[in-house]
């Protein structure tokens, strides 16, 4: 239903869309020169490891130091039991290794991804990540490396195994990496920064609601 005088409305959109813009938003654009320039933040990055469990827990996420395939098997223990994992779908992600045999000791049913649909019936997402970012807690999934773009998404779990080494400091470090890719850009890149989240309908917080409702990174 509309409100307001609409005439009136569009005449002073009309008169600021004709005048110049204000001074104070006028800035010098530089000449590109292909390099996307580093940023001085004043937060402290000395540990990568702990900065980024930080920032991930502050998103209602869940960071783990995995030291070998013994504990990879206690997280996916602890995951599986607490949800009630049944079907579990995994990219091909180098860090994904191993676990498609872990899960079907646990008596889940594991396979590897071969289509949304899979990945939707499933219950647990597994990926590897290409970087984390320790200052917002996210990690990076390139749809190539992983072949496919849906396990991170689909189902209502995730859980990335990132190495401990793929972390950098800022986003920026990984907008400058993505130029010395052999292979160009991939098809997908997505930052992911904790569960889905949504507060559209009346502010109101809600996990879950364009992907998964609980996330887990495990760093290798």
């Amino acid at each position: 239903m509309e409100s307001g005088d609409r005439q009136t409305f569009l005449a002073r959109l009309r008169a600021r869309l004709e005048s110049d813009a204000p001074e104070q938003l006028l800035r010098p654009i530089p000449a590109w020169d292909g390099v996307v320039p580093a940023i001085a933040y004043r937060a402290d990055f000395g540990d990568l490891v702990d900065r980024f469990s930080q920032a991930l827990a502050l998103v209602a996420g869940e960071a783990r130091v995995l030291s070998g395939t013994d504990d990879l098997r206690a997280l996916l223990r602890e995951i599986c039991a607490a949800h009630r994992v049944e079907r579990a779908v995994l990219s091909r992600d180098p860090e994904c290794a191993g676990a498609a045999e872990i899960l079907a000791d646990l008596g889940v049913a594991a396979e590897v991804l071969a289509s949304a649909e899979q990945a939707a019936r499933a219950d647990l997402g597994v990926t590897g990540a290409a970087f984390g970012i320790a200052l917002t807690g996210s990690v990076v999934v390139d749809a190539e490396r992983a072949g496919g773009r849906t396990a991170s998404l689909l189902p209502p779990l995730h859980l990335a195994l990132l190495r401990a080494d793929r972390l950098v400091a800022t986003p920026g470090a990984v907008i400058r990496a993505l130029p010395k890719r052999p292979t160009g850009l991939p098809s997908n890149l997505v930052l992911i920064t904790g569960p889905s989240r949504s507060a559209d309908i009346e502010l109101q917080l809600t996990l879950g609601v364009h992907g998964p409702r609980h996330v887990w990174v495990g760093l290798l």
